[in-house]
């Protein structure tokens, strides 16, 4: 499976999640990553939405990991929009 992240403007908009175009095997996926998440990486700097950017710029191949993780356990949704949780990031960080 081919996971990546495709340029285009990033929805910032605590306490929203944060939405990000990724494709999967060639599909056009959006990915919903949900603010908690982002307070966890961030804490006191999460309302900065340079600081968000930056730290999803860096963190690009782990959120690709933890879309192909969820894809591949749960199948790519037929509204080709996925939601990444907390969990999802610290179930793959434990490696399950």
């Amino acid at each position: 499976m081919t996971v990546h992240a495709l340029p285009s403007k990033l929805r910032i908009k605590p306490p929203f999640p944060v939405e990000q175009a990724m494709a999967v095997d060639g599909t056009k996926v959006w990915v919903a990553i949900e603010w908690p998440v982002v307070e966890r990486w961030l804490g006191p700097r999460a309302g900065d939405a340079d600081a968000v950017r930056e730290e999803l710029h860096e963190r690009r191949l782990e959120i690709e990991r933890t879309l192909e993780a969820h894809v591949f356990a749960h199948g790519l949704p037929l509204s080709k929009e996925v939601t990444l949780t907390l969990d999802d990031f610290e179930d793959r960080a434990r490696g399950l």
